[in-house]
């Protein structure tokens, strides 16, 4: 298997599924640069990769806001001094809360929305100017979920961000394929994460709950598990695949979702009139 670039950005990388990306794309050949919000962790997550590339392959740290142009731009250029111009793109950063559209701040509806979908729009742009100027073919892998397939009570913000970020990774499909450019979907069900351990949705009732939904029998799977994926859709052996969503879930999606506001009890009567 080839990549169709030795160099590589992946959004979200600090931890998690995006470290776990980073790490495989590390060795299948590709130098990444990890772009996250907090510089300890892109630091740490940097210096733990190339301790355990020995040499074969870098990763470089970029802390920033996948909302902000000037961010993107400058990422873009640094990974392009340091590797060459990104042929693979991962927009993987994403964010979540867990309430009732009743109760859901304006504030937090929009801050969903942008990192989820404003997000991989505006790096998607950026980099895909530069490969079409350059003529030089690329992957763009955006991370949905799940919930792009099925909905849960208490998500409404990030199921429709999940959902609208599979149709526009449609559209650009469309509208890039021309310039040799390919963009795909995985959409992860449960993942052994930092973020999914701490919010215990692993454990308990809501680990009983994945494993009742999870036709191969685990309630969740790890980040390896999403990164052989995303590696295989920035491969050669996916140069007729674009457009396309991959759910990488056990299964889940055939089953349909739980309401996790209910397992977790945090779901409340809420009156209307008030």
């Amino acid at each position: 298997m080839k990549l169709v670039s030795g160099s590589a950005i992946v959004t979200g990388a600090g931890q998690g599924i995006g470290l776990g990306i980073a790490s495989r794309l590390m060795r299948d050949g590709a130098n990444v640069l990890l772009f996250g919000r907090t510089p300890e962790k892109v630091e740490a997550a940097a210096a733990e990769l190339n301790k355990a590339a020995e040499g074969r392959t870098r990763a470089v740290p970029f802390a920033g806001d996948v909302v902000r142009v000037e961010d993107i731009t400058r990422a873009i250029a640094l990974a392009t001094r340091e590797f060459g111009l990104p042929g693979i793109l991962v927009n993987n950063a994403g964010t979540a809360t867990l309430r009732p559209v009743l109760e859901m701040p304006v504030e937090e509806f929009d801050q969903v929305l942008a990192i989820n979908l404003k997000g991989p729009f505006l790096f998607t742009q950026q980099l895909a100017k530069a490969l079409v100027a350059a003529r030089q073919p690329g992957s763009i892998v955006n991370i949905s979920s799940l919930n792009q397939l099925s909905v849960t009570d208490g998500l409404a913000h990030y199921c429709a961000s999940k959902a609208a970020l599979a149709n526009f990774s449609k559209v650009t499909a469309s509208e890039l394929g021309r310039y040799n450019i390919r963009v795909n979907v995985v959409a992860p069900g449960a993942i052994r994460t930092p973020l999914a351990e701490g919010a215990g949705l692993l454990t308990g009732a809501m680990g009983r709950e994945f494993f009742a939904h999870t036709p191969l029998g685990k309630p969740c799977g790890e980040p390896e598990d999403v990164a052989k994926v995303v590696s295989f859709l920035c491969s050669d052996l996916a140069s007729w695949v674009t457009g396309d969503t991959l759910s990488v879930d056990g299964g889940n999606h055939i089953r349909g979702l739980h309401s996790y506001a209910d397992t977790l009890g945090i779901t409340r009567a809420v009156d209307p009139s008030v």
